[in-house]
């Protein structure tokens, strides 16, 4: 009886950027089915090697890379992610990249529509088709159940709410009939914990119709929740390989970093007799999705405060409304002056950064040589 090939296969993957190594001799393998954890700190090699398993154009123009991926015990040699995605292969980046002004089902389909003849295309050829809406619809809708995650699928992506953004890029990669294996880079960074867990739901669901995934996180408990083994990079290196049943939190941080990272619960404590360096006082904001009324709170200097709650219940609202991009009404006072609500040039002149959860689309590009005195992500 013949053994068992995997599905996918990297075989001593190097990749040097202008004689800088920065991959070095990683094996894996990943069998059908199966939901791998890939994991490091920032610049370990991670984005890299998804780069060369999807065939991305700047591995072939900074030289390619050595070793061999391969496929049911193919191999293969992407010149373009046109490749991958002939082979079944999937990926989700960090950046979106949906067209805004189409809608989530044009999204999810782009390409790939559906056509019906016309009376024109039956004389003139198939380029005056036209696009089979009902049947775009359904194969759409179908996609996005798979998820569990209620998408409007007529509602157009600028519209939409960050999360509903991740859950249509991960809906256009299942609604593709021949896919293998899904790539998830840092998908739950724009999720509420809600959308998170739906997410790991349906990472389950995809895993018993035998697509297999590749699933890129900073937030290790996830990887324990939803993988079957967890991979950890330090450095372009593969350091560990080990069943996600077998492991936890504290050693895969330890690998990640190469020493044991403390959790001391008294780290970081403000003394009682710190100040109030910013006070909000009757805050509401008008941002669509988000309910904020008659919020009260104090900061101390030095302190790092966490708001938490349901989606929509404000959390992402009250800093919005701080740094004036959705109208907001009552007062801010930071470092003993009043901050006026509505315009945001007056809050980034007072020293105040913000960092949205939607850094590409509403981020703000901020003055470097300031001295930031709060932050709020």
């Amino acid at each position: 009886m013949s053994e068992r090939v995997p599905l996918l296969e990297l075989k001593n993957i190097q990749k040097d950027f202008y004689g800088n190594r920065v991959l070095e001799d990683i094996n894996l393998t990943l069998e059908e089915g199966e939901v791998l954890g890939l994991v490091g700190e920032n610049g370990a090699g991670k984005s890299t090697l998804m780069k060369i398993l999807f065939g991305m154009t700047e591995i072939r123009e900074t030289g390619g890379y050595g070793g061999d991926v391969l496929m049911n015990g193919k191999k293969l040699n992407f010149n373009s992610p046109f490749d991958a995605l002939a082979e079944g292969i999937g990926m989700v980046h960090q950046e979106f990249s949906l067209i805004p002004g189409f809608t989530a089902t044009e999204n999810i389909l782009l390409n790939r529509e559906p056509q019906k003849k016309s009376v024109l295309s039956e004389v003139f050829g198939d380029r005056l088709n036209t696009l089979d809406r009902k049947t775009m619809k359904q194969k759409a809708n179908a996609a996005i159940d798979q998820m569990g995650m209620k998408i409007d699928g007529e509602m157009v992506i600028a519209d939409m709410p960050v999360g509903h953004k991740q859950f249509t890029e991960i809906a256009r990669e299942l609604s593709k009939e021949q896919l293998k294996l899904l790539i998830l880079d840092e998908p739950t960074a724009v999720l509420t914990e809600r959308e998170a867990e739906v997410l790991l739901d349906s990472i389950r669901g995809m895993a018993k119709r035998g697509i297999s995934v590749i699933f890129i996180t900073h937030r290790l408990q996830e990887i324990l929740n939803v993988c079957d083994k967890v991979a950890v990079m330090r450095d372009g290196v593969l350091i560990k390989e080990v069943p996600s049943s077998e492991t936890n939190v504290s050693e895969i941080t330890k690998w990640m970093v190469g020493r044991s990272v403390k959790t001391d619960g008294d780290a970081h404590r403000v003394p009682p007799e710190t100040g109030t360096i910013m006070s909000i006082k009757k805050l509401w904001v008008d941002m669509p999705g988000e309910i904020v009324r008659n919020v009260n709170l104090d900061i101390r200097e030095g302190e790092i405060l966490g708001i938490g709650g349901l989606a929509g219940q404000g959390k992402l609202g009250i800093p919005n409304g701080v740094m004036g991009l959705y109208p907001a009404g009552g007062e801010v006072v930071f470092d003993g002056q009043s901050i006026p609500l509505n315009q945001p040039r007056k809050c980034l002149d007072s020293q105040l950064a913000f960092v949205s959860e939607d850094r590409r689309g509403v981020g703000l590009l901020l003055d470097e040589s300031l001295e930031w005195n709060i932050y709020i992500p």
